[in-house]
């Protein structure tokens, strides 16, 4: 598993390409230049201390002298860590394996394309007898399959916060994170000289593009050897061009990078096998080439490699030695010894599937799935039983149980309350939230990616009433961080239209920060989101100046008011939910209230069904100059009524009082405004009725 690449160099790789297929592919090119500054730069020590262990390594590797083709093979455990937000990036173990099959294939020389190799190199071309093993045994003796997931948006940052999130110890395992952003480069690691010092021990390893990793999954073949060029810098290799990051560079010529048998080269992006940009035939097809058609390591290369694997610098001869290998279990026997699982939906709806994942290790061969509401599935076969599809039939919230066996033994595991099963049409149109009434769990859903805080109920402000949502975004310490509300399931089935209109209260810093509020819809229970709206602190989201005191809004005025229509007939669905994604980037506290999910019939009136049977009508509807509407109460009620406009402003308040029960007329005279379209809101208590009418 492994994969061409271009990384690290000198004291930092990071190389990485983009995913190319067959012709224009963009590729992602090697960030390790960037990614060494900035470490130095961050930790200025460390730059002399690089140098001077680096020339100590040159030189032991000119003098190194291995067995050649008799050479014992060197084994390395390996750890993945997958950094994800529950996106792309959570790559399968089936992907790791991949990559670690390309890994060890490209180390061993045993690559099925190492034949197209130039004739003019393949009397150099190595073996290096150096292998890599997935862990057995994590750092406390555990089983473990050698693959760790951690949620965090911190998968987009890619640097030492990340890698912080999950790391084992550098003098036993090869760390590799893999993330949805590499500093945007494919993949990057650091010389061994450049981390020497045991302070820099939990950033030494390799990071990788999820799409750089392993040949199949998001990756492909083309990009699947970013790991090979990586871990290639990891054990000391430099690019064929020297100690730069800019191949093609006339000036390369006069660099080296330390190895006898790698021609001087100014360093290649195109994979021109013939070329001879220093004077003799350059060596285009190695994998510390960017030519995206490596093929090779030379035997140079291969006694810097391994000489760096015996090298105590960065503590690497720690990882081969026999104990080692006993304490991390690289061979030993496979055995049963974990019960897991996960599921692809959590929170889902009556009717819709859920397919779980069977997690466990290892040799599994039966499984027992019970899902809480009465299905038992059960079976050997690991394509019907292993990760199975399931539907729900009641709402509810259902425990899960997964027992496992390999034949002679069973484990057991259960997850309680696991996945909430919603029921179709939960509400009908129009539904309105106000906060009045608390943060119902069964109406809305939190998810907080990371950060202390997260959405809550607060009395400290609201623009209607005495409550709203907000969150403590001055207090949120993960640059990134992402709180979502989701909201249950709403009946817009039968409408033409629909409309989510709400408020917000929100303040910038005076240094301009750019926090994102996203609003989008789903028509299938919350599986797939469809972006409909992204206010930016830079632009349209502050709702008062900036200040860097925490912000609470103090009256109506400081809330801004947004109407977002829905009129793509598949999103008028029984099972329509929203959701308001906040995204933290160091701005001030943010409020939500008033959020109102309205339909809208043919005749332009909502489409609703009120138990006290209200009636609300306009007519004429379009009119030219005047407007009836004419509603009933069953009692007393505090009624608030309203004109707004297309963008949802408030342009001329009707009504605002106690009334009786009985039936009402209220004349809405046109006056000043302008033909169009224009929306009648009715607020009694914690409901909203909305009526589109228009003026000819």
């Amino acid at each position: 598993m492994m994969r061409n690449f271009t990384s690290t160099f000198v004291l930092i790789g990071a190389l990485l390409f983009v995913s190319v297929t067959s012709s224009a592919q963009e590729i992602k090119y090697c960030g390790q230049t960037e990614q060494t500054e900035k470490l130095f730069n961050k930790y200025p020590h460390l730059r002399h201390n690089a140098e001077t262990v680096e020339a100590e390594m040159d030189e032991s590797a000119r003098n190194y002298r291995g067995g050649g083709a008799t050479d014992e093979v060197l084994y390395i455990p390996v750890v993945f860590h997958i950094i994800h937000n529950g996106g792309p990036e959570n790559i399968s173990d089936e992907q790791v394996y991949s990559a670690m099959e390309v890994l060890n294939r490209d180390f061993r020389a045993l690559n099925p394309d190492l034949g197209q190799v130039v004739s003019a190199f393949q009397d150099i071309t190595a073996d290096i007898a150096i292998e890599f093993r997935l862990a057995k045994r994590d750092p406390q003796g555990n089983c473990t399959k050698g693959i760790v997931r951690v949620q965090s948006p911190l998968t987009t940052e890619g640097g030492e916060d990340m890698k912080a999130l999950s790391y084992w110890p550098r003098n036993r395992y090869m760390n590799v994170w893999v993330c949805a952003d590499a500093g945007g480069a494919a993949g990057y690691t650091f010389l061994p000289s450049s981390v020497n010092s045991n302070f820099m021990a939990p950033v030494d390893g390799i990071v990788l593009l999820h799409d750089y990793t392993g040949n199949i999954g998001t990756s492909n073949n083309f990009r699947s050897r970013t790991l090979t060029h990586e871990v290639g810098h990891w054990l000391n290799l430099r690019h064929t061009w020297g100690s730069g990051n800019t191949p093609g560079v006339s000036s390369n010529c006069d660099q080296d990078d330390g190895v006898d048998d790698t021609p001087n080269t100014v360093g290649w992006q195109s994979c021109n096998t013939s070329g001879e940009s220093c004077g003799s035939l350059d060596n285009v097809q190695n994998y510390l080439e960017y030519s995206y058609c490596s093929r090779m390591f030379t035997l140079g290369q291969k006694d810097r490699m391994r000489d760096a694997a015996q090298s105590g610098v960065a503590q690497r001869n720690q990882l081969i030695t026999e104990s080692n290998h006993n304490f991390t279990g690289i061979f030993e026997e496979d055995v049963l010894c974990a019960a897991d699982f996960f599921a692809d939906e959590l929170i889902t709806c009556v009717g819709e599937e859920v397919q779980f994942f069977d997690e466990s290790f290892h040799v599994v061969n039966g499984w027992t799935w019970e899902f809480g509401d009465g299905q038992v599935i059960a079976g050997a076969d690991p394509e019907v039983y292993s990760n199975p599809v399931v539907v729900f039939d009641q709402p509810g919230i259902y425990s899960v149980t997964l027992t496992v066996t390999n034949g002679s033994e069973e484990l057991t595991v259960t997850r309680e309350n696991y996945v909430r099963v919603l029921p179709t049409a939960a509400y009908p149109s129009p539904y309105a939230e106000g906060f009045e009434d608390g943060l119902s769990e069964q109406d809305w859903f939190i998810e907080n990616t990371g950060g202390d805080v997260t959405w809550e109920l607060t009395g400290l402000a609201a623009f209607e009433g005495e409550r709203s949502v907000r969150l403590r975004n001055l207090n949120n310490t993960i640059e990134g961080n992402i709180d979502n509300l989701i909201s249950t399931t709403v009946d817009l089935s039968g409408a033409i239209s629909a409309e989510i209109n709400y408020r917000w209260a929100y303040a910038n810093r005076t240094n301009e920060t750019d926090d994102r509020l996203r609003v989008s819809i789903s028509r299938d229970c919350g599986k797939t989101w469809v972006l409909r709206k992204m206010h930016r602190g830079l632009s349209d989201m502050p709702t008062v100046p900036p200040q860097n005191a925490s912000f609470t809004p103090g009256g109506q005025d400081d809330w801004g008011f947004n109407a977002v229509e829905v009129a793509n007939e598949d999103f008028l669905v029984n099972n329509f939910r929203v959701k308001f994604e906040f995204e933290g980037r160091g701005g001030n506290n943010f409020y939500l209230d008033n959020i109102n999910i309205v339909a809208f019939g043919q005749d332009g009136t909502s489409v609703y069904d009120i138990a006290s049977n209200e009636l609300f009508r306009i007519y004429p509807n379009p009119a030219d100059q005047e407007l009836m509407l004419e509603y009933t109460l069953a009692g007393a009620e505090e009624v608030r009524i309203s004109l707004h406009d297309a963008l949802g402003r408030e342009v001329r308040l009707l009504s605002d009082a106690r009334q009786q029960g009985g039936l009402y007329r209220l004349p809405i005279q046109r006056e000043a405004l302008a033909s169009g379209i224009y929306v009648v809101r009715v607020q009694m208590a914690n409901r909203v009725q909305a009526l589109r009418v228009v003026f000819k």
